[in-house]
């Protein structure tokens, strides 16, 4: 019986073979992170503050992020931006964490984990680069 073939056809195993790797490319290029917007606030005549709600499963907790965006544009291109290479200026734990937005300034208080934070916040209209101050508070709980 050792001398027995595993498979009887050897394009079996080539087909398998393809699953294997579409299982495995799919795996990694799938990102589960799951994004929602629930806040956007209008900074000034160029920018847009918007803040989302991220969530990469069942087994993790919610983390909120928070994006400028061009004012020229909709909703819609800002949500497709998402699945490119836009980057949010803060990452928190915190949903509260916006206080106010005056004299084209954020205000933020974090009662939480801060994962990324950068200062200031960048953002990018018909290719010149742009920025808003952030005044922030954080405390851990």
């Amino acid at each position: 019986m050792q001398n027995a073939r595993v498979f009887k056809k050897p394009y079996l195993l080539f087909i398998l073979m393809i699953f294997v790797i579409v299982g495995i490319y799919q795996t990694l290029h799938v990102s589960p992170l799951d994004q929602r917007v629930i806040n956007k606030v209008h900074i000034n005549s160029l920018a847009n503050l918007y803040i989302t709600e991220a969530s990469a499963g069942a087994t993790t907790g919610f983390s909120y992020r928070f994006y400028l965006y061009d004012a020229a544009k909709s909703d819609k291109e800002f949500a497709t931006s998402l699945e490119g290479d836009i980057q949010p200026f803060m990452i928190t734990t915190d949903k509260d964490a916006l206080k106010k937005v005056e004299n084209d300034a954020i205000y933020l208080s974090i009662k939480g984990t801060i994962y990324n934070f950068q200062s200031p916040a960048s953002y990018v209209v018909r290719d010149s680069i742009f920025s808003v101050p952030i005044y922030l508070n954080s405390a851990p709980f």
